[in-house]
């Protein structure tokens, strides 16, 4: 479930070295999530959370191996369904492969596990074109201006950018009536897709589609919260349709899931069923089917 959404007014300098071919780095795919490995300022080894739904990085404070940090200040972290104030860290560097990137900011996070030593967002993956292939479990960090990338079988979508979240245009059909709307795109989230609560409660998603059960997040302010489990008969994302797909209806009041300007955000239970590539200078982003897609939900 999603855990969290960080607003962070951060500037991240990148220092990262012109290069002609993609820095590759190998990834985990854990419970549906993506994990890398990199390297912070001298500690190697740490374990990241790969977080489009996030526009900061994080380290978390309950992880068994946590780099050295220089706490600085403070930071607002916007969570699904509040807020809170945390500390932060700047002036960090981090390293992945021969990609390297300065004057980096952490917010610290206690989360609920020790699973993973932090959250890699989308500060981090700025500055590049990233190509997440589910096959070879690589990332391919691109430069921003390269010509060899092969776009072969994707389909390309306009990346909305809402309040420095990354999403996409989407629809569903329940009872043959089509909802649209803008949904995020939150490879951090371990579920398949949930509806923002403002969404839910306009089109009175509870009383039309099927309750198969309910399911219980925490998010990063601390909120523990309950939501009901639905049954979406008919999904079309990127030009394909996708049937019988569990979706969570938010009630959140306050936090991401109470957005008015996006109608949910997909997880990366349903994310991972293409390989995906994000261009977000050009705020273009292509998706391909891949050997996931009839995996069940």
């Amino acid at each position: 479930m999603k855990f969290f959404y960080l607003f962070l007014a951060a500037l991240i300098s990148i220092g990262i070295t012109a290069q002609n071919s993609p820095v590759i780095i190998p990834f985990s795919l854990e419970d549906h999530s993506i994990y890398i490995y990199c390297k912070v300022n001298k500690t190697d080894n740490i374990k990241f959370l790969l977080d489009t739904g996030a526009n900061g990085s994080v380290i978390n404070m309950q992880a068994k191996k946590k780099p050295d940090l220089i706490i600085d200040g403070k930071s607002v972290n916007q969570g699904s369904n509040g807020t809170n104030s945390v500390e932060h860290s700047s002036h960090n560097t981090v390293q992945l492969g021969d990609m390297e990137k300065k004057d980096v900011l952490f917010t610290l996070i206690p989360y609920e596990t020790d699973h993973f030593d932090g959250v890699f967002g989308t500060d981090l993956m700025k500055g590049k074109i990233i190509e997440i292939d589910y096959h070879k479990k690589e990332i391919q960090f691109h430069d921003e201006n390269s010509t060899t990338i092969d776009f072969t079988g994707y389909e390309k979508m306009k990346l909305h950018m809402v309040n420095d979240y990354p999403a996409v245009e989407s629809s569903f059909t329940v009872n043959g009536k089509e909802y649209s709307g803008l949904f995020g795109l939150d490879s951090g989230a371990d579920d398949a897709l949930t509806i923002a609560s403002p969404f839910a409660r306009k089109n009175a998603l509870a009383n039309i589609m099927k309750t198969i059960g309910k399911a219980t997040a925490q998010g990063s302010d601390g909120s523990v919260y309950e939501m009901p489990v639905v049954l979406c008969p008919s999904l079309k994302f990127a030009q394909k349709f996708l049937y019988n797909i569990p979706v969570t209806l938010s009630s959140s009041k306050e936090g991401i899931d109470a957005t008015e300007k996006m109608a949910g955000f997909f997880g990366n239970k349903f994310l991972k069923k293409f390989n995906t590539i994000i261009d977000f200078k050009r705020q273009l982003i292509y998706f391909k089917i891949n050997k996931h897609l009839y995996e069940s939900f």
